[in-house]
């Protein structure tokens, strides 16, 4: 007996319409989707077969990046808006781009320089942070370096106004953070 039923279909409608919350609710959903398939049908029917062959490779695949998922989904949570809570708050089907972040000012020349030598104290892990917002938003703004193949050029002229102010926050966030740690 099925006592929860669950479909990828239904997997996607949730993450569209914001009943799936957080990145484990995601997975457990997922899995519960096979877990079902196995459970309804015998152990040598295709059906079941299929659900655990799918499971071990949506674990296989989820694995390593379940972290960095659940980090982004977490800096989404940090930066998507004030205090006051939305429907579609926490929202894990939405990307940084449908942030409901939606300060679009210009930046000043100083601001965006002030911008650019906060990004460069950053470390490592939340400087990756900065080039995923920024490559969810517009992807054709970062580009490779003629000499280091890992190394990225990121024009700030080109980012759009909102990106930059929701990049600002971010990274000063992250350096209030970081202050907070060493002080």
């Amino acid at each position: 007996i099925i006592k929860r039923p669950m479909d990828l279909g239904t997997v996607k409608e949730n993450l569209d319409n914001g009943t799936i919350t957080s990145p484990e609710m995601f997975k457990d959903d997922v899995l519960l989707t096979f877990q079902n398939a196995m459970t309804y049908n015998p152990s040598h029917h295709d059906v079941h077969i299929m659900a655990k062959t799918l499971k071990e490779l949506f674990m296989s695949k989820w694995e390593p990046i379940e972290s960095s998922v659940v980090e982004k989904w977490r800096m989404e949570q940090a930066g998507g808006g004030g205090g006051a809570s939305s429907a579609s708050e926490g929202h894990v089907g939405k990307r940084v781009l449908d942030s409901e972040f939606s300060d679009d000012r210009p930046m000043s020349y100083d601001e965006k320089r002030e911008l650019s030598a906060n990004m460069n104290k950053l470390p490592g892990k939340k400087l990756g942070n900065v080039v995923q917002i920024i490559h969810d938003r517009n992807h054709r703004i970062l580009q490779p370096t003629g000499e280091d193949p890992d190394e990225i050029e990121i024009d700030i002229d080109k980012i759009d106004d909102a990106t930059l102010r929701f990049l600002d926050k971010f990274v000063k966030d992250a350096l209030a953070k970081k202050k907070k740690k060493t002080g």
